[in-house]
């Protein structure tokens, strides 16, 4: 009986599909999904969405820098302000856990995201080291 289950094992690798994603360039993402109707439908429709997205994409020459398309934001929020939310936001922390982790309230966190305190070279050397970026992107006007 042990024999049968081993090839039962084996043998259902077939019900699954497997997924890989090429990522920025040199990077893959592999997944091993199963194989229902579902995932396949679903699967289709992801590729449709990829191809719209292809189309929309021209050439970097149409491409508009992100001063331009941020200029409210960048008036209201200052470039610092802009980095340090982006940043916080890409290492998954809300504001609450960072200020803790650097040793500030959360409150001068918000000011600084705002736009309505700087950020000194001190707390910007603190934050760029736990947020993994140059402590010159704090000190931008």
């Amino acid at each position: 009986m042990s024999a049968h289950t081993r090839a039962h094992r084996t043998s259902g690798s077939h019900n699954f599909l497997r997924v890989t994603l090429s990522i920025s360039g040199n990077k893959e993402a592999s997944f091993k999904l199963p194989n229902t109707p579902d995932i396949k439908r679903k699967i289709d429709e992801f590729k449709k969405m990829c191809e719209e997205w292809a189309k929309l994409i021209t050439s970097w020459e149409d491409a508009i820098p992100w001063e331009k398309v941020s200029a409210k934001n960048l008036v209201r929020y200052k470039k610092a302000g802009i980095v340090l939310r982006g940043a916080r936001y890409r290492e998954g922390l809300s504001q609450k856990q960072l200020a803790h982790r650097c040793g500030i309230s959360q409150e001068n966190l918000s000011r600084m995201e705002n736009g309505k305190r700087g950020i000194g070279e001190k707390v910007a050397k603190k934050l760029a080291k736990i947020l993994h970026i140059k402590t010159r992107l704090l000190l931008l006007k």
